[in-house]
């Protein structure tokens, strides 16, 4: 594997120009050890940042527990201190149906006073007292509460098993009548019959905010993106403050679930550039801190720019010199590969200097010779080339229609024998200047108006000749009328649409349409017939073939395939011929042609 991408590496770099190899070597030999130190260098330095990020995390995690059990520890008493009361405890233990409502009323008053005494601590944002329901004021809901309300809370449902001191809730939302809903966390502790130690005759909670536990939180908050949080034994986040989103604790679980350290010292550890470190908490809680390494790793970041930054300007100047280098040793052999793309680009007028008899110089005359030998196969190609397209007009002109002449002579003959001499007469004044215009002085390209004329004494013409009318309607852009265009290119067509289009249809009135305008730098020209139309297989067969019908004893169709060979001929392919047919509705023929475009070697005037 290995051997074969050295091999690989080999073969470009012998394919490579040696202007190309002068550089790839400049940048070994410079760039390369560069980059190997600015690589050292970081390293050397995110090492260095970890040691003093785990250091951080370490102090912080430590003034922050230290801070938490404090406070955790302040409520805790609290709690312990109000459930050993003697005077609390000795109104609980009073059966509320034997006690009269006026000793109730009293209790409650000693209830206000005893519980308001713990309140002062700055700990502590309020104190509940859960009691039987039995009692009066069980329902007042300030400081006294229904023992009944708390049956279904989890926190509640533990208690009936708990026999320890003081269980501190997870967070969850209270609502009080004077403070409105608010997140707390809870010191509880149920104070039990002295009779039957599994009754609870009351629950005292003292309830710290939740904001509170974040704002000592957010002491361990030494970078701009991190997270903060206490969790329970599983890791579940019970208080979270972060400023990254969503906690994403499934690396802390797998780094710290099995590490028996965390039970007695602040663990952390460095996982994907986060700082990660946990310590216990009070209940078997723990704090945990992400706090990502972007921020401290800045300053290494700006050092690592300055490299990377001295590495382009190192990259800038081995290419300037590499390249001058380059094309002083290489510069001939530049010329000639500039002037052999220039061969290839078609331009074949051009000369290679030989400014030496070296090998290089060798191939510079080879490469004189094979354009010149190039540059006169060319030219004798061309010769060639235009006389034969000379010919092949010449014989394409020739094949249009003789048979209208027939028609038109018999059709005289008839004329004459039924002794009508002014009709004959109208006839053959119409028949010359048909042809007049078609021989058009021996000249390739005719005035559109001529043209346009032409056309018309041949549709009258045809008119004597069959019942059928045909009414010739021009639309000619007066600008376009002595503009040049081929000559016979529009009459082959009015053929195509009277012969096969109009006389095959069932119209009383055939009509042919023909306008000129300007069209984007382009001259476009329009046949309109309302004969019998074509369907889409014809018109393939008629651009592809030049044919309307495939049976070779029928001649229909020839002088659309002669105008659209010449049109290839006369135009160099710039020219366009389109048809548009719907059955039993007509025909339209456009053609665009290059405004003042004409055939090389032909002049128009």
């Amino acid at each position: 594997m290995i051997r074969n991408l050295l091999d690989s590496i080999k073969i470009i770099y012998k394919n490579s120009s040696y202007q190309r190899k002068l550089v790839i070597s400049f940048f070994l030999l410079i760039l390369l050890p560069l980059i190997i130190l600015s690589g050292f260098s970081y390293y050397q330095n995110k090492k260095m940042i970890e040691t003093q990020s785990i250091t951080l995390s370490e102090l912080y995690l430590r003034q922050v527990e230290s801070s938490i059990n404090a406070r955790l520890s302040e409520l805790a008493n609290t709690a312990k201190a109000l459930s050993m009361n003697a005077a609390l405890t000795d109104i609980l233990k009073k059966d509320p149906s034997l006690t009269p409502i006026n000793e109730q009323i009293e209790d409650l008053r000693k209830l206000d006073v005893t519980v308001s005494s713990y309140l002062s601590s700055p700990a502590v944002y309020n104190i509940r007292l859960y009691v039987d329901s039995g009692f009066l004021y069980s329902n007042r809901n300030v400081i006294t509460y229904n023992l009944n309300s708390i049956a279904d809370a989890e926190w509640a449902k533990i208690l009936k098993d708990f026999y320890s001191v003081v269980y501190f809730t997870e967070p969850y939302e209270f609502k009080y009548i004077l403070y409105d809903t608010r997140r707390i966390i809870s010191a509880v502790v149920p104070i039990r019959s002295s009779s039957n130690f599994e009754k609870i005759i009351g629950v005292v909670c003292v309830d710290m905010l939740e904001e509170d536990l974040i704002n000592m939180m957010m002491v361990a908050d030494y970078t701009s993106k991190s997270e903060i949080l206490i969790t329970n034994r599983n890791y579940d986040p019970l208080v979270a403050y972060t400023t990254i989103g969503k906690p994403h604790l499934e690396s802390v679980k797998d780094i710290f679930r099995n590490n028996t350290r965390i039970n007695a010292v602040p663990v952390v550890s460095v996982v994907d550039n986060n700082v990660i470190g946990i310590t216990p908490l009070w209940n078997t809680w723990k704090l945990v801190s992400i706090a990502s390494m972007e921020d401290l790793l800045a300053a290494q970041s700006d050092l690592q720019l300055q490299f990377f930054l001295l590495i382009i300007l190192t990259t800038l100047c081995v290419y300037f010199l590499a390249n001058i280098y380059g094309r002083y040793n290489a510069r001939r052999i530049n010329s000639l590969a500039k002037q052999i793309r220039v061969v290839e680009s078609g331009n074949f007028n051009v000369t290679c200097i030989v400014d030496s008899a070296d090998e290089i110089g060798e191939l510079q005359t080879s490469f004189n010779y094979m354009v010149r030998k190039i540059n006169s196969l060319m030219k004798e190609q061309y010769l060639l080339g235009k006389n034969l397209s000379t010919m092949e007009l010449k014989v394409l002109q020739e094949q249009i229609n003789p048979h209208f002449l027939y028609n038109t002579l018999d059709l005289i003959l008839w004329t004459a024998k039924r002794n009508d001499m002014e009709q004959v007469c109208d006839i053959v004044i119409k028949l010359s200047k048909f042809y007049r215009i078609s021989l058009n002085n021996g000249s390739d390209y005719i005035d559109l108006i001529n043209e346009i004329e032409h056309v018309r004494l041949y549709t009258e013409l045809q008119n004597l000749r069959f019942s059928k009318k045909i009414n010739l309607v021009t639309d000619i852009d007066t600008s376009l009328e002595n503009f040049k265009i081929m000559k016979l290119l529009l009459q082959p067509i009015v053929e195509n649409s009277i012969i096969h289009g109009i006389t095959n249809s069932d119209v009383e009135q055939g009509e042919i349409h023909i306008s000129a305008s300007f069209c984007d730098n382009m001259v476009r020209i329009t046949v309109t017939d309302n004969g019998i139309g074509m369907s889409q297989n014809t018109i393939s067969r008629l651009i592809t073939y030049g044919e309307i019908h495939t049976d070779k004893e029928y001649k229909g169709g020839y002088g659309l395939k002669n105008v659209i060979n010449r049109l290839k001929l006369y135009y160099d392919n710039q020219a366009q011929i389109t048809f548009e047919s719907v059955p039993d509705q007509g025909t339209k023929v456009s053609i665009l042609i290059p405004y003042g475009g004409y055939r090389v070697g032909n002049d128009p005037t």
